[in-house]
């Protein structure tokens, strides 16, 4: 699966969650904290995309997750 189709879903799961996200490469550094998700908007987004995706996540991943570039980083390792 293409990295569009996880930015895809991660923008649709965010939406959804009712978080105002633009997602392109220049906020892939930012964290999650400074682009105004909070731990429980976080969940929520993941576990839509994980739903949308088919997938889960690692708790590995979940713990480490720190910016937006980790996030879309955590499903395309999944996804291989």
């Amino acid at each position: 699966m293409s990295s569009q189709k996880i930015i895809e879903a991660i923008q649709k799961a965010a939406n959804e969650s009712g978080v105002k996200l633009t997602l392109d490469p220049s906020t892939y550094n930012s964290t999650l904290k400074s682009l105004n998700i909070d731990s429980l908007n976080a969940m929520s987004i993941i576990i839509n995309v994980e739903k949308s995706l088919n997938v889960r996540l690692h708790d590995d991943d979940l713990a480490s997750l720190k910016t937006l570039g980790d996030l879309i980083n955590s499903f395309e390792k999944v996804m291989k």
